[in-house]
Parts: C-alpha cells; structure tokens; sequence
C-alpha cells in the first residue's frame, strides 16, 4: 500500500490511490436541554426588549456553568441574536450575529 502521511485530508486506498474524504453534513443547531427555564426565559425577553419585537424564537442553547449560551431568532425571518446569560437568569450580554455593515 503506497499512502502519503503528509496528507490528512486525503483517505488511502488499497491500490494507494488516495481519495477525497466524504463531506460533512451540515451542523444541526445545539439544543441542550441543561439550560435552565429561568435562563431562557430571560433572555427570550432581553432580546425581544432590545429588538422592540415580540416574534422570538430560541434556535439554539448552549449550556456553562459560568454562562450559557441561547441564539434566538427575531422576526419572520429570524434574524439570529446571541445571549450570554446565568444559568439563574441574569443576562450578561445581548448581541445581533446579523451583518449590519449595510444598515
């Protein structure tokens, strides 16, 4: 078998062609049910304060023991917001993760 070591992208076959590695499938969004209701339930309400918008969604939690993580999406189309905040409610930090560069 003939296999270049160098390359850790490219899978070996038997014949020592080497060939591509299969691609990934797009990464599901994060939902860890550890992040506690209050935690949540503070930043739903952060974020719809900030926004001025009551049409939001949480897309994805992370949980920390310093700060859990919760993306909620705003609007119809649900422009993703990142909130960092206690696992007993109090939100450290709201942020856009939209590109506002043209706004």
């Amino acid at each position: 078998m003939i296999c270049m070591t160098a390359s850790v992208l490219s899978a070996c076959t038997t014949d020592g062609a080497s060939q591509s590695p299969p691609m990934a499938a797009a990464t599901q969004p994060l939902m860890d049910e550890s992040v506690p209701p209050a935690a949540r339930s503070a930043c739903l309400a952060a974020v719809s304060n900030t926004t001025n918008n009551g049409d939001v969604e949480i897309t994805e939690m992370i949980f920390s023991e310093a700060n859990s993580q919760v993306t909620v999406g705003v609007g119809p189309t649900r422009a993703p917001w990142r909130c960092l905040v206690s696992n007993s409610g109090v939100v450290a930090n709201v942020m856009s993760l939209t590109n506002e560069g043209s706004l």
